[in-house]
């Protein structure tokens, strides 16, 4: 999901804005239907940021829909996916359910909840990018940078601090297949293990 959403969001659209469009992604009903609660929206440290929203909006990749219980503030918020290619970009609703959860435990973990947003999706992608079981991987240096919307020259000051928080163990780049090879750190690696087994 996090790479459909790379191509499928325009370059500008921010990392606290992906974050968003993933959970919104993952969490959508099979006609494209969500809403998220003001609790789940809290725990992201989101529930204040109507500018995320409006982002998504003007991209043309979802709309907010009227909440039928008043406060909206207690209900969260009702959204339409406008996207109806992101639906078929991960295995059914409970498998979606699980890979939110996920994600949410992943970017909320003590190790990057801390960081800027780029760093904690970077986290994300990074773990999401590993085979079952392995807690290294190598991806190409454009692709990471992409999914974790860091800025052209960025990307070697986000892995940075990932290893600086314990996100990431250490990581290298070979110039020649441009590609980023990383090690999950220790402050992850049980976060990763309890998603695959959750």
């Amino acid at each position: 999901m996090l790479s459909y959403l790379a191509a499928a969001l325009p370059a500008e659209v921010g990392a606290a804005a992906r974050l968003l469009a993933l959970q919104c992604a993952l969490r959508a009903t099979a006609s494209g239907q969500l809403r998220l609660p003001t609790g789940l929206l809290r725990a992201m440290r989101m529930d204040q940021q109507s500018s995320l929203w409006r982002e998504l909006e003007q991209t043309g990749w979802l709309i907010r829909l009227p909440t039928s219980t008043p406060p909206a503030s207690h209900c969260g918020i009702a959204a339409q996916l406008l996207d109806a290619a992101v639906l078929g970009q991960a295995p059914g609703r409970q498998h979606r359910a699980h890979a939110a959860d996920g994600a949410l435990r992943m970017t909320s973990c003590s190790a990057l909840r801390s960081l800027p947003v780029s760093d904690q999706l970077g986290g994300l992608a990074l773990a999401a990018h590993l085979s079952p079981g392995n807690i290294q991987g190598v991806i190409e240096a454009d692709q990471i940078g992409r999914l974790c919307a860091a800025a052209p020259g960025a990307l070697a000051d986000t892995l940075d601090r990932l290893v600086a928080a314990r996100a990431v163990d250490w990581w290298s780049y070979d110039p020649g297949a441009e590609d980023i090879t990383w090690a999950l750190g220790p402050a992850l690696v049980k976060q990763y293990a309890n998603a695959l087994t959750g």
